[in-house]
């Protein structure tokens, strides 16, 4: 496993998608969907568009990223197997971390409904259709929708600012994340308490929410320090990074 390296974003990222899908050999398509049956024999997933990194390409002014049409059951065959013939599906995604106007970085523990239940991440996820203009992804966009669907930040005055800091790249499937530093308007009091019945509305409807709880800390050294020594739970591959660089920024 390559270890998460985080670089500091200098220039205009360009994510662009070509319209011609991932072809899979026969033989490992058959392998792809064999493990789909098996693994979602109880329909808990959806076999949904996931874009692929095809090229990814640097020049004196911009990083220049060109996808490819795959889907879930391709994504989720590589993360799920160490061992695999050919290249695995690899995606780049946004996530960002967020901060309270009283200096609280907030993130979450996926539900045991997730693909990746208990471990903590920030908010965030795989781009999608919506992300799509004209060939070229918004991921700041992304970032922002998955702030509203696991966090249940709707109003637009309680973000402060959504600004792109790191690329990471290596890690545990050598996935690309795109990371932000969104900054709120609110409160850590004033976010749990919206998160709260974001999370009875979600219950009442029927659905359930993709956090089980949210996890805070404070922007502080010592905080960070803690936390990272002494945290047991799972959690993705940028998170620890992300939290020293983010810590050591503001100082």
């Amino acid at each position: 496993m390559k270890p998460a390296v985080l670089t500091y974003v200098t220039k205009p990222l360009s994510v662009k998608l070509d319209e011609n899908p991932v072809e899979l050999p026969e033989h490992f398509q058959d392998k792809v969907d064999n493990f789909w049956r098996i693994i979602n024999k109880d329909n808990r997933f959806s076999r949904g568009e996931v874009f692929h990194v095809a090229t990814v390409k640097e020049t004196q002014d911009f990083l220049d990223v060109i996808l490819k049409r795959s889907d879930y059951a391709y994504y989720l065959y590589s993360v799920r197997n160490k061992q695999i013939e050919m290249e695995r599906c690899r995606v780049i995604y946004s996530a960002g971390l967020v901060e309270t106007a009283d200096s609280f970085f907030v993130f979450g523990e996926m539900g045991k409904n997730t693909a990746y239940p208990g471990r903590l991440q920030c908010v965030g996820g795989g781009l999608s259709s919506q992300d799509l203009h004209d060939s070229i992804f918004d991921l700041e966009k992304s970032v922002l929708r998955e702030l509203h669907e696991e966090l249940g930040i709707v109003n637009d005055n309680d973000v402060k600012d959504c600004a792109v800091k790191y690329l990471k790249t290596g890690g545990d499937f050598d996935f690309i994340t795109v990371l932000y530093h969104i900054q709120l308007n609110l409160t850590l009091e004033q976010l749990v308490d919206q998160y709260e019945e974001f999370c009875k509305a979600l219950i009442a409807k029927g659905e359930i929410p993709e956090f089980q709880r949210i996890v805070w800390l404070k922007n502080a050294n010592k905080s960070i320090e803690e936390f990272i020594r002494n945290e047991k739970r799972d959690s993705v591959d940028y998170l620890f990074p992300l939290l020293k660089h983010m810590n050591n920024s503001s100082h």
